[in-house]
C-alpha cells in the first residue's frame, strides 16, 4: 500500500497515464457501531462489521438525503469515465457495485431498504469530473457517491458536502489537503505515495536476476515524470547492483518508440517499467519484438482476462508481470471472499475485469460502513465508522488500510504510510495469469516498509482473509 514499487506505484503509473491522456484529449478538443452491532477480528487485524441479524432488518425512519423511506431505498450515484481516450474499462466499475448491491438485496437488503444506483454519470475523457460531481450533488439525491475516473477534480466538493465517497484510487486528489480534509473519501488503496521509492520492483528484478532496467514515461505529464522518478529512486535505494541503463521521461503522447527501443537494446536492458497507457505499452512491446529486444515488461492495468483471449495480445505480453490491486483469482486456495465475488458477479456480467472487482470491494466497504453505523445510520456515522478501522481489507481482497491515517498524503509525512507494503504477482504464460512467489493460501508478498530496509530481503507471505487462508 505504501510502496512506490508495490501496489502504490502501480496505482501511480495508472495515474500518470490518466493525467497525460486527459491532458492530451483536452488539448485536442479544446462514532463506532451502534445499538447491538458487534465486530470480529480478521487475520489481517481488520475489525469487520457483523451487525446482528435483528439490527440489519430493523427499519428506523430517516431524513437523510438519498434515503427514500417511501420506496424503502438507499440511493447512490456512480461517476465513471465511460468515455475515455484509453479505451479503459472504467464503466465496468459500476458492474461490481451492482453485483454487490444485488447480493445484499437478494438477502433482504439492509435496515429494511434496498440499495439502488439512482444515477450513472459519464465523466467524459476524464476532464469533467468537477462538473459531474457538482451536478450529482445537486441533482441525484444520493446518500453516497462511487467514482472511477481518469481525474478526480471533484474531490474537494465531495469533501465539503460530507458525502460518503468510494473510489478506484489512482488519483492524488484522494488525499486530504491543508485546506480540505478528505476523510469522507475511501479507496481500494489509501492515499498514494508516488515518489516514496518502494521495495517491490527492486526485489522483483533481483529475484529474476535482472541487472539492467529501463524506465519510460511521458514528457507531457508531470505525474508521469514523478512516477518515473519514483521508480528510479526505488532501484537506487535498494538495488545498488542493478543499473538503470535507460531512462526517458520525455516521450510525447502516442510517440514513436523506435529510437528508445534501439537505445535500450544497445544498453542491454532486460526489464522495462513504464508510466504510460496500455496502447503505448502494447506499441512498445511490438517495437521490442521487431528490433529483437528480449526484455520483460511490468505492465500497469493489465489484469484483463478478456484481453488475453486474443492470441496476438497474449503472445505480445508473454512472460510479462502484472500485479492486480486485489488478490488474484488464480491464487489457490481461493479465499471465501474471492469465491463469493466470482460467483455473484455472474448475475451482472460474464466479463468482469479488475475495475469490476474494485467496484464490488468499494460497495462492500460502503455496506460495512452502514452496518457499523447501525439502524439509525447517517452519512456522518458511516464515515466515522469506517474511519475507526485500522486494517480494513474487505475480508482479504485488498491489502489492509488504516483509515485512521491513510487519508493523509504520505509523500509529505511518511508517518501516514500504512503498515504494509505488499503485492500479489502474476506472470502471463500461454494466455493465462500465473501466480508467482506465493505460498498456498497466502497470496500477498509483503515487505518491511521502512526506507532503510535492505534489498534483497525475502518478503513475508501473508493472507489478510478471516482465518488466514486465501
Amino acid at each position: 500500500m505504501i510502496a512506490s514499487g508495490g501496489t502504490n506505484m502501480r496505482a501511480g503509473r495508472l495515474l500518470a497515464t490518466s493525467v497525460a491522456l486527459a491532458l492530451a484529449a483536452a488539448a485536442c478538443g479544446n462514532s463506532k457501531s451502534q445499538s447491538g452491532s458487534t465486530t470480529t477480528q480478521s487475520q489481517g487485524g481488520a475489525p469487520q462489521t457483523t451487525a446482528s441479524a435483528a439490527n440489519l432488518t430493523k427499519f428506523v425512519p430517516s431524513n437523510q438525503a438519498g434515503v427514500d423511506d417511501a420506496k424503502r431505498e438507499i440511493r447512490v450515484a456512480v461517476i465513471t469515465s465511460k468515455t475515455n481516450p484509453l479505451g479503459g474499462k472504467y464503466v465496468q466499475y459500476t458492474d461490481g457495485v451492482k453485483a454487490y448491491f444485488k447480493l445484499i438485496n437478494d438477502h433482504g437488503g439492509i435496515y429494511g431498504r434496498k440499495l439502488v444506483i439512482a444515477k450513472e454519470r459519464d465523466d467524459i475523457i476524464g476532464t469533467q469530473n468537477a462538473q459531474q460531481v457538482t451536478a450529482s450533488l445537486s441533482d441525484d439525491n444520493a446518500f453516497a457517491t462511487f467514482v472511477a475516473t481518469l481525474q478526480f477534480t471533484g474531490a474537494d466538493a465531495l469533501a465539503k458536502a460530507g458525502q460518503p465517497t468510494f473510489i478506484w484510487n489512482i488519483n492524488p486528489e484522494m488525499a486530504s489537503t491543508p485546506q480540505v480534509a478528505h476523510t469522507n473519501i475511501f479507496g481500494s488503496l489509501g492515499a498514494l505515495c508516488f515518489n516514496c521509492g518502494g521495495h517491490f520492483l527492486p526485489w522483483l528484478v533481483t529475484k529474476e536476476h535482472y541487472t539492467k532496467v529501463g524506465i519510460l514515461a511521458y514528457g507531457v505529464s508531470a505525474s508521469s515524470k514523478i512516477c518515473a522518478a519514483g521508480t528510479k529512486k526505488g532501484y537506487q535505494l535498494f538495488t545498488p547492483n542493478v543499473k538503470v541503463a535507460f531512462f526517458d521521461d520525455t516521450i510525447p503522447f502516442s510517440g514513436d518508440l523506435a529510437a528508445d527501443v534501439a537505445k535500450m537494446k544497445a544498453a542491454g536492458v532486460q526489464f522495462v517499467t513504464t508510466c504510460m497507457d496500455t496502447n503505448e505499452v502494447a506499441k512498445l512491446a511490438k517495437e521490442m519484438k521487431q528490433q529483437g529486444l528480449n526484455a520483460t515488461q511490468n505492465l500497469p492495468n493489465a489484469y484483463d482476462h478478456d484481453s488475453l483471449g486474443d492470441p496476438t495480445t497474449a503472445a505480445l505480453f508473454e512472460n510479462d508481470f502484472v500485479e492486480p490491486q486485489n488478490s488474484a483469482w488464480e491464487d489457490t486456495p481461493q479465499s471465501p471472499a474471492t469465491q463469493e465475488y466470482l460467483t455473484a458477479v455472474k448475475a451482472i456480467t460474464t466479463h468482469p475485469v479488475e475495475l469490476t472487482e474494485s467496484g464490488w470491494i468499494m460497495a462492500k466497504m460502503f455496506v460495512d460502513g452502514l452496518k457499523g453505523a447501525g439502524p439509525e445510520f447517517t452519512k456522518q456515522k458511516v464515515i466515522a465508522y469506517l474511519n475507526s478501522q485500522t486494517a480494513y481489507s474487505a475480508d482479504g481482497l485488498i491489502v489492509p488500510i488504516d483509515w485512521t491515517k491513510q487519508h493523509n498524503d504520505p509523500q509529505s509525512n511518511l508517518a501516514m504510510r500504512g503498515k504494509y507494503e505488499c503485492a500479489t504477482v502474476t506472470q502471463i504464460k500461454a494466455g493465462k495469469f500465473v501466480p508467482l512467489f506465493t505460498e498456498p493460501g497466502k497470496p500477498w508478498i509483503c515487505f518491511d516498509p521502512s526506507p532503510k530496509a535492505p534489498i534483497p530481503t525475502e518478503p513475508q507471505h501473508m493472507s489478510f482473509a478471516p482465518g488466514g487462508k486465501g
